[in-house]
């Protein structure tokens, strides 16, 4: 790993440290209450930051967090120690809607194969058992 990947890994720690404490703490907005800060991506030249994030009320939340975009980036920049904080961008994280559909898919069918089994536990051959005696 390049010294320029432990940075970004740093920094990006401390983006989704610095934006979910302050979710928890410090911003009063009612539509950030139910926010998750699930991870946080640093460009190469730690000018752009993705932050990644699920709720319960999407687009109340995505408005909200738009809102407060600018208090966050103040925060993020009295301690991440660069010259300039990295811009934010937020993205609603579709992995663990995804995950939710693959777990229902999966179910459904082991469902179906437990079915599948009971029926033809139930049916019997359609000749005689040992037709070669």
């Amino acid at each position: 790993m390049s010294r320029n990947e432990v940075k970004e890994g740093r920094v990006a720690d401390f983006v989704q440290r610095a934006v979910a404490t302050a979710l928890e703490r410090d911003l009063k907005d009612p539509a950030l209450r139910g926010v998750t800060i699930t991870e946080a991506r640093v460009s190469a030249d730690l000018h752009m930051a993705c932050v990644f994030w699920i709720s319960q009320n999407r687009k109340e939340a995505k408005e909200a967090l738009e809102r407060a975009k600018g208090k966050l980036r103040s925060r993020i920049a009295r301690g991440c120690g660069l010259r300039t904080a990295p811009q934010l961008e937020f993205r609603y994280d579709e992995l663990q809607d995804r995950a939710i559909r693959i777990e229902e898919k999966i179910d459904q069918a082991l469902r179906e194969d437990e079915k599948m089994e009971q029926e033809s536990s139930e049916k019997a051959f359609a000749g005689e058992e040992n037709p070669y005696r």
